[in-house]
């Protein structure tokens, strides 16, 4: 399924934010949406996702305009993962993960032995069954990340939409969440991602989305957008993208402040392991 959207223009009340934006996501792709804190990432979500209403413009599923889709409809093509949350009751994991088939169950109804079983399949294929009847608040930010990930894969989804799912876990964390998503994008999802950090879009995203003063400042495969002159109109600081190699002998890029390194230093004339001596040694 084809996610497009197309001249959006979104925003509060008579608040424009983000105008004329134009993008499509197709199935088997990460598109990493990056921009500073304000520029409308969330607001750009919650108008794809209907919780807001649109100011212009057009989001279409294979052509279809959802302006008028009930909030059930929606659920049963997009999948939503929000920042780490914490409910207001101790649920079990599996009822978390059970509240994903809610659009595909009948008011007042109870899940189905369907539903429960489709919610299992969820936490078998993230790798956390052994959360199963575990207490949501009990457990860890990054199963928490996971959990909420399940859940929107019980909804059946064509499409989902992360809103900076790794905002507020450790280092190892975010990798293994962000492991998952990747893997998610092989079973022909089409997934959009908002994040904070350039690594994570390099690494994990087929396009990257770059939004400044409520537009598109440049969109593109990470290695041609994401530029050290454009993060510096994003975030208004001076920084190195350079390329490391992993042990498994893979070319990695990393953005790092200008600050960081001596000026005799010329990064681009040097060997990869003079450095990769460099970036750990200044």
């Amino acid at each position: 399924m084809k996610l497009k959207l197309d001249n959006l223009s979104c925003g509060y009340g008579q608040r424009k934010v983000l105008e004329n934006i134009s993008l499509e996501i197709n199935g088997g792709e990460v598109i990493g949406l990056l921009g500073a804190n304000g520029c409308g990432k969330t607001t750009l979500i919650k108008s794809i996702l209907g919780l807001l209403p649109t100011q212009g413009g057009e989001v279409l599923l294979d052509g279809k305009n959802i302006k008028r889709w009930t909030s059930a409809q929606i659920a049963r093509v997009v999948g939503y993962i929000p920042q780490m949350h914490t409910p207001p009751f101790p649920f079990e994991v599996l009822d978390v993960v059970l509240m994903g088939r809610t659009a595909h169950i009948n008011p007042f109804a109870s899940p189905s032995s369907k539903d429960v079983k489709i919610a299992e399949q969820a936490l078998e294929m993230l790798n956390i069954t052994y959360l199963r009847n575990r207490i949501y608040t009990e457990i860890s930010g990054g199963e928490r990340q996971l959990v909420l990930i399940a859940r929107a894969l019980a909804q059946e989804p064509k499409i989902l939409i992360m809103d900076e799912p790794t905002s507020s876990l450790d280092f190892g964390n975010q990798i293994k969440v962000l492991s998952h998503v990747k893997q998610l994008a092989g079973l022909n999802l089409a997934i959009l991602m908002s994040c904070h950090f350039p690594e994570h879009a390099f690494l994990y995203s087929n396009r990257v989305v770059l939004l400044n003063e409520g537009r598109i400042l440049h969109s593109g495969t990470p290695g041609e957008t994401i530029t050290a002159e454009r993060l510096k109109t994003l975030y208004g600081v001076e920084v190195e993208i350079v390329s490391v190699i992993n042990r498994l002998n893979k070319e990695l890029k990393v953005c790092i402040p200008s600050g960081y390194f001596r000026p005799e230093i010329d990064l681009a004339q040097i060997s990869a392991t003079e450095r990769n001596y460099a970036l750990a040694n200044y």
